[in-house]
């Protein structure tokens, strides 16, 4: 079996959607005969590219979406990669002899990719839909000036029922989520009986039990700095906690995607003085990061939205007890690990965490449902899973 798989975005692009494509892409290359992966990079335009993968078989297609510098993948990119899809696809196909399509990222690559004439020759296509937008779109957020949030509310109406369209243009064989969530969001525009619900992987990682520390309780959160992911909250939550005798230290680490949030999140962390208990991180290197959840006491995750949550999964494979929104994968994942559900609606929020913050020895991990958990949440077994679909 042959597979081209399809991504709107890839390496260097930092993020939980790039770890799955770049995961999945490597770990398949691994299982079955030849993998392709169309990667967007700089080169000649419209040209393709064909490069070994550093540490593993997987072959890249390696198209021109920008003549020089740094990708921004923007729409002139994906417009470049979309059309060289639509127009040579089929060209793809036959050169490399593949027998199922996979679109890892990308519901402008669904909108034209021609799913009814690839099945007529004999090609299986299968879609990784990782939320339906306006999920995780917000540009703006509550907190905002009225008229940029009012705005940003018509804005996401529009890319609501523009990604709708896109998602009912073509009918694929099968469509990967990573959630009951999104499952239940997509049944309105696919089949039922055509949607799989297949985890991520990413708990290959095994560390030993933490001894007790000493000292402030750290607290670690991680994100790109989005209105979806409500770090401005964090300041409201550390306020109450000083407010009320709490010694510790919060490290609050991600790449900034939203400069205007990331701007206002600062001005309130600034506005009550909590530069001595919250430490803000961005581009940091990935040992580093490794050490912050190694030294890390408890992990909080504020989402509003999230389409699977890859942050929650690395804090359960650092042993981390973790306190979570009901979003994405979230409810799956505290459910295997007995991991601590809060909602952002219900006032009493502050006092629940600071409680949980108070028992927090008593909320580490059992060992039986931690080795559950990684042995589960393994790309490996996401693949074995993926490969099961593509044999139909």
């Amino acid at each position: 079996m042959n597979a081209l798989l399809l991504s709107e975005h890839y390496l260097p692009k930092i993020g939980g959607t790039v770890s799955y494509v770049e995961n999945t892409a490597v770990t398949l290359s691994k299982k079955i005969n030849e993998v392709y992966l169309l990667a967007p990079a700089v080169g000649e335009l419209g040209k393709i590219v064909e490069e070994k993968h550093v540490s593993s078989p997987l072959v890249l297609l390696k198209l021109g979406v920008k003549s020089v510098g740094e990708l921004n993948f923007d729409a002139e990119e994906r417009n470049i990669y979309c059309t060289y899809i639509k127009n040579s696809v089929f060209t793809l196909s036959q050169n490399y002899n593949i027998n199922v399509i996979h679109i890892l990222f990308g519901l402008f690559i669904a909108e034209i990719l021609d799913t009814k004439k690839l099945k007529e020759k004999g090609i299986r296509t299968i879609n990784t839909i990782h939320n339906i937008p306006p999920q995780e779109c917000s540009n703006s957020w509550r907190g905002d000036s009225t008229l940029l949030y009012l705005k940003d509310t018509a804005r996401k109406e529009i890319v609501g029922f523009m990604n709708r369209r896109r998602i009912q243009k073509n009918k694929f064989d099968v469509y990967i989520v990573p959630s009951l969530e999104v499952r239940e969001n997509l049944t309105s525009y696919a089949e039922n009986s055509l949607i799989k619900v297949i985890g991520h992987g990413g708990a290959e990682v095994s560390v030993l039990p933490k001894e007790g520390s000493s000292g402030p309780i750290r607290l670690l959160t991680v994100g790109g700095f989005v209105p979806h992911k409500n770090q401005h909250l964090i300041a409201e939550i550390a306020h109450y906690l000083l407010n009320n005798g709490v010694e510790f230290k919060w490290d609050v680490v991600g790449p900034i995607r939203n400069k205007r949030y990331y701007k206002y999140f600062l001005n309130a962390l600034n506005k009550r003085k909590l530069d001595k208990v919250v430490t803000v991180s961005h581009n940091i290197p990935e040992e580093k990061l490794y050490e912050l959840y190694q030294s890390a006491d408890l992990y909080l995750q504020l989402s509003s939205e999230e389409g699977f949550c890859m942050t929650v999964l690395d804090a359960v494979s650092f042993r981390l007890p973790v306190i979570a929104t009901p979003v994405g994968a979230i409810p799956e994942m505290m459910n295997m690990v007995d991991g601590i559900l809060i909602d952002l609606k219900d006032a009493n929020q502050n006092k629940l965490i600071h409680h949980y913050i108070k028992i927090v020895d008593e909320l580490k991990v059992d060992e039986k449902k931690y080795n559950l958990f990684i042995n589960t949440y393994t790309w490996e077994k996401a693949v074995d899973r993926l490969i099961e679909t593509y044999h139909g």
